[in-house]
C-alpha cells in the first residue's frame, strides 16, 4: 500500500513550490486620495505610493489602485476589501490595520525670499508679515498658527499650485506649505528652476506618514524590506522624477531613520 503512494507524493511535491506563486499572482489593491506630489491617481503614482510600490514590488507582488478619502481608505483596509492604504499619520495597530515603518516625512516648512532677508525664530514672529498657506491650514500647527491666522495679512488658498509663484513674485512675505509640495508645484513644468532664492524655515514640526495594511505579516514583510529599499539608488529616482535631481543633490532624501523590526 505504501508503495502505490510513493508515485502520488512525486507528482503532488512539485506542486507544492507553485503554492507562493499562486498567492502573489492576485494584484495588491492600494487605496489613497489624490494629492501631488505625494499621492497622484496617473501613470507615475507620486512619492508615497510609488515608495510603497517599490518595495511590495522587491517582495514579489504585483499591485493596482483605487482611489477615494483617506478616511474611506483606512475603513476599506480594515474590512479587507482593499489590502494596503496610504499615507496614513500617527496610528496604532488595530485588528485590520497594521501600520508601516515611516516611507515618508512630511515637512510643513516656512518659506521666504532669500532677498528679504527675514529670520522668523517662532510662528508668531510672522506676525505683522503677509502669509499665504493652504485652506486650513490652522487646523494643524498649533494654537500659535490659530493665532497667526487671525491677522488681516494673512490667506488661504484653495489652489496651493499658485502658492509658490505669489511668494516668488514677492505678493506675500512668507508661504507656508509641505517642503514637497512646494517644490513640486515650483518646478512643475521645469524640474531644473532655480531654488536658491528661497529660505527654509523650519518652524513646525514634520510629520512622518506610513502605509497600513491589512494582513500583518505582509507589513512584517514591507517593513524587513523597506530600510533596504531606502539604501537603494531607485528611492532616490523617485524623489527626483517628482522634485528634480538639482534639490536633492545639495540634501538627502532619507530625513528620518528606519529601524528593522525583529524578523
Amino acid at each position: 500500500m505504501v508503495l502505490k503512494q510513493v508515485p502520488l507524493l512525486k507528482f503532488l511535491l512539485p506542486l507544492l513550490w507553485l503554492i507562493p506563486v499562486s498567492l502573489h499572482s492576485a494584484p495588491l489593491v492600494i487605496a489613497s486620495s489624490e494629492g501631488p506630489p505625494h499621492t497622484i491617481n496617473d501613470i507615475h503614482h507620486g512619492i508615497d505610493l510609488d515608495i510603497v510600490e517599490a518595495v511590495l514590488n522587491r517582495l514579489g507582488y504585483e499591485v493596482e489602485y483605487q482611489f477615494m478619502g483617506l478616511k474611506r481608505a483606512e475603513r476599506e483596509v480594515v474590512t479587507g476589501r482593499v489590502d494596503v492604504m496610504a499615507p496614513i499619520f500617527m496610528k496604532s495597530d488595530m485588528p485590520g490595520s497594521y501600520i508601516s515603518l515611516p516611507i515618508v516625512q512630511y515637512q510643513p516648512m516656512v518659506f521666504s525670499l532669500k532677498s528679504s532677508n527675514v529670520m522668523p525664530k517662532t510662528i508668531l514672529d510672522m506676525q505683522g508679515h503677509s502669509v499665504v498657506t493652504f485652506q486650513g491650514a490652522p487646523g494643524y500647527f498649533g494654537a500659535d498658527f490659530v493665532k497667526l491666522s487671525k491677522e488681516s495679512r494673512y490667506m488661504e488658498l484653495t489652489d496651493m499650485a499658485t502658492i509658490p509663484e505669489l511668494l516668488v513674485k514677492g505678493r506675500y512675505d512668507y508661504a507656508v506649505l509641505d517642503k514637497y509640495i512646494f517644490y513640486y508645484f515650483y518646478r512643475l513644468n521645469d524640474k531644473t528652476r532655480d531654488v536658491s532664492l528661497f529660505t527654509e524655515h523650519p518652524l513646525i514640526n514634520s510629520v512622518p506618514a506610513s502605509a497600513a495594511f491589512h494582513d500583518v505579516e505582509l507589513r512584517n514583510q514591507f517593513n524587513r524590506e523597506l530600510p533596504r529599499f531606502m539604501e537603494s539608488e531607485q528611492y532616490k529616482q523617485i524623489f527626483e522624477r517628482y522634485l528634480g535631481a538639482s534639490l536633492l543633490s545639495s540634501e538627502p532624501v532619507n530625513h528620518f531613520k528606519v529601524e528593522e523590526l525583529p524578523l
